[in-house]
């Protein structure tokens, strides 16, 4: 495969490719003075955003939308919407490290939200994991003991867990999980696009994004991908050309001393071509030489946490299409995969061995639509999967849903 001169020319004056070269950039106030990834600074973060009365001004705003969150992830949570536009948020009053020591143990909540209606108990994990302090209890338990004594009559505590790493788990069943990429795409990004924001405040809330965007201490993962939608338009519209630098990289052992021009463009755009590659995961999810990964849940995971069973079924509708597709583990039990079936409902096979077997299930749906498009000869491929189209379970769960209740 050749990538010429014309067609990365294309791709590089995009508006779209320079805006991503722009805001990666800018200058990154949280980097410069090494704050990126301490929890009591994300925690001090949270706590200025969940403010009804800090900068922002956007009022409960953000809390509302981190409340919404915690229904969708947790539809049995026990309040509705009525529920939360009755709440007077405003009231809510939010401290970091808050004392919670309870029977001897002494330990402090991260964030701590409180009002005659509500207490609300955050805990914030970055780079470290769960504290057990030597016992077979993990700390959220005895958070959740020491809200459940002080909470008053009348006041409903809610628990949340946030995690840099989507795969990390809470030991108390009572909180709501939810990850930095989750709290970007459902609070952060609608902070920043509201009318009402403040200079100020969307300038910092633009600044804590770009942090976002570097990886965690000891992983290859970023904490959250915060330009997807400007990545995939750009993959929408070059799919050739960046396939084909990432393939070209891919197998390029010397890149830096390459002639190839897609190896010369990869290494002077590298980081944005990476972050095109991390963001457009039903093609990529990670990039070709530096090796970092897109965080996501796998079947595997799912199959761990008891969101899917072996032979759970699919289905997908697209174009008036239905495709079909269950879930299968390996010979030892352990892994759990995606596999496609035909319009019988049986395996594909190729040379009489079973195919259409994946572990990311947007890859699935977009392998399959275009199979059958070749088929019925229809003319033009999907590059990536529309978000109104998805896979869901006989129970009319999406995978993504499955990925937020569990």
């Amino acid at each position: 495969m050749q990538i010429t001169y014309k067609q990365l020319e294309a791709l590089i004056t995009d508006t779209r490719f320079q805006e991503l070269k722009f805001r990666q950039e800018k200058t990154n106030v949280f980097t410069i003075v090494g704050q990126t990834h301490t929890e009591h600074w994300h925690s001090s973060f949270l706590r200025w955003l969940l403010d009804a009365h800090s900068s922002l001004r956007l009022g409960h705003f953000p809390l509302a939308r981190l409340l919404t969150l915690y229904m969708i992830k947790k539809p049995d949570c026990g309040f509705t919407l009525r529920d939360l536009y009755n709440w007077d948020l405003d009231a809510v009053r939010f401290s970091t490290e808050k004392d919670a020591s309870f029977n001897g143990k002494k330990r402090s909540i991260d964030v701590c939200g409180e009002s005659p209606e509500l207490l609300l108990v955050i805990e914030n994990k970055v780079n470290a994991r769960e504290n057990y302090n030597g016992t077979g209890q993990g700390q959220t338990q005895d958070y959740y003991h020491y809200a459940e004594s002080v909470r008053r009559p009348g006041q409903r505590t809610l628990y949340f867990f946030i995690t840099a790493s989507q795969k990390q788990t809470c030991y108390a069943d009572m909180y709501v999980q939810i990850s930095y990429q989750e709290l970007f795409d459902s609070v952060i990004s609608k902070c920043i696009a509201h009318p009402q924001v403040s200079e100020d405040g969307r300038y910092l809330l633009e600044q804590y994004a770009a942090n976002l965007r570097e990886t965690v201490q000891g992983s290859n993962t970023p904490m959250a991908l915060v330009n997807v939608s400007l990545c995939k338009s750009l993959y929408n519209r070059y799919a050739e050309v960046l396939d084909g630098v990432f393939q070209i990289v891919e197998e390029t052992e010397n890149c830096r001393n390459s002639s190839a021009p897609a190896c010369m463009a990869y290494e002077h755009y590298r980081n944005v071509f990476d972050e095109i590659f991390l963001s457009v995961d039903e093609r990529f999810g990670r990039t070709p030489k530096a090796r970092l990964q897109r965080q996501s849940v796998n079947f595997t995971e799912l199959y761990r946490r008891g969101a899917v069973t072996d032979d759970m079924a699919f289905h997908m509708v697209f174009d008036g299409e239905t495709y079909q597709a269950r879930t299968v583990l390996d010979d030892d039990g352990q892994n759990c995969y995606f596999q496609l079936l035909n319009d019988q409902g049986k395996p594909f096979l190729k040379d009489g061995q079973i195919v259409g077997i994946y572990e990311n299930p947007f890859q699935a749906g977009v392998d399959v639509i275009n199979l059958k498009r070749e088929k019925q000869g229809v003319s033009g491929r999907v590059k990536t999967l529309p978000e109104t189209s998805c896979w869901t379970n006989d129970a009319g769960l999406s995978v993504q849903d499955l990925m937020d209740r569990y």
